[in-house]
């Protein structure tokens, strides 16, 4: 099954303050094993503590047996070795239509 055919990206998706979801680490990379986890992203900017907690529970109760890793972008320092870690490896999943 293709990553971005779980029901719980797009129900992160479609949450208004979720601007771009990216993937991660091995996934990303291409260098994974069938049991690998997978690493999430999230940019929420506008996100309030309550929102974010949104998104963690429905991580939680997603539809998929594999471990899923899921950090919020816009709380990581860029100069942080995961944030550089995230930033060469990333794979764009979802973003946000700019409005007019």
């Amino acid at each position: 099954m293709q990553l971005t055919n779980y029901h719980f990206l797009q129900q992160i998706a479609d949450l208004p303050f979720v601007e771009a979801i990216y993937l991660f680490g091995s996934r990303a990379r291409g260098d994974h094993r069938e049991r690998s986890d997978i690493d999430l992203a999230i940019l929420c900017p506008n996100a309030s503590e309550r929102n974010w907690q949104t998104i963690v529970n429905i991580v939680d109760d997603a539809d998929t047996l594999l471990p899923i890793d899921c950090i919020r972008l816009d709380h990581e320092q860029l100069s942080s070795p995961l944030r550089i870690q995230i930033e060469k490896d990333k794979r764009l999943l979802y973003e946000r239509p700019i409005k007019n």
